[in-house]
């Protein structure tokens, strides 16, 4: 949706679950980009105080490249997904014979799971940013000196950590909503999981900004 413009439109339930699908895929590319420009962070003071200052800069330049322009990407794909879903709402509405099938179900069922995946990935690279954290106090000690890793890093994992399982619990609720409606022979779009969802991104971005600033400064 994001690519092709001006496709015909049915608000037809499997064309929603299918954006949510598209978007959580870019959600989570988008998020382990960033992800990855906070290991470049620490990849950086690594390689710093081992004394390959050459690998210290590109990883440093490597930070600066992949964060910011991820948090522009992640503000235009939430744009970009109101957009769409205001679109699908726009289109010919389908009988209710159409919305209680089998198929729905199914694509109930992997729309969960890829927020399932989603979940799980942001949640396991939450525990890689923290143990990163862990490998480089140990490398202080066995380096014999006091390796400068600026306060504002504590906690990021946490962050990607509780993203993760907000997500599991906004995906959780919305199958069971979006298998509540099929069995009714109705189904619309729960403004208030996505809204309740772009709130989570929108502040956990906002506080992984606002240390990266720190960091930088």
């Amino acid at each position: 949706m994001i690519i092709f413009k001006n496709l015909p439109s049915v608000d037809e339930p499997r064309l929603y679950m299918s954006s949510e699908r598209t978007y959580l895929t870019y959600l989570k590319f988008i998020l382990l980009a960033f992800g990855s420009g906070i290991v470049a962070k620490r990849l950086e003071i690594y390689f710093f105080y081992t004394g390959f200052y050459k690998l210290a800069i590109f990883f440093g330049e490597l930070h600066t490249i992949l964060i910011w322009p991820s948090l522009l990407a992640l503000l235009f794909l939430a744009v970009k997904f109101y957009l769409d879903i205001k679109y699908i709402q726009g289109g010919q509405k389908v009988s209710q014979k159409e919305v209680i099938d089998p198929r729905i179900y199914m694509a109930a069922e992997r729309t969960f799971l890829a927020w399932i995946r989603t979940a799980i990935g942001l949640i396991a690279f939450g525990f890689v940013v923290e143990k990163f954290d862990f490998f480089l106090k140990q490398l202080s000690i066995m380096l014999h000196t006091k390796i400068n890793v600026n306060g504002h890093f504590e906690g990021m994992g946490f962050i990607f950590i509780f993203f993760g399982i907000s997500t599991l619990v906004i995906g959780g609720l919305n199958f069971i909503k979006t298998i509540d409606d099929i069995n009714k022979g109705t189904y619309k779009t729960h403004k208030a999981l996505y809204i309740a969802y772009g709130l989570i991104i929108f502040v956990c971005m906002i506080i992984l900004a606002s240390m990266l600033i720190g960091v930088n400064l």
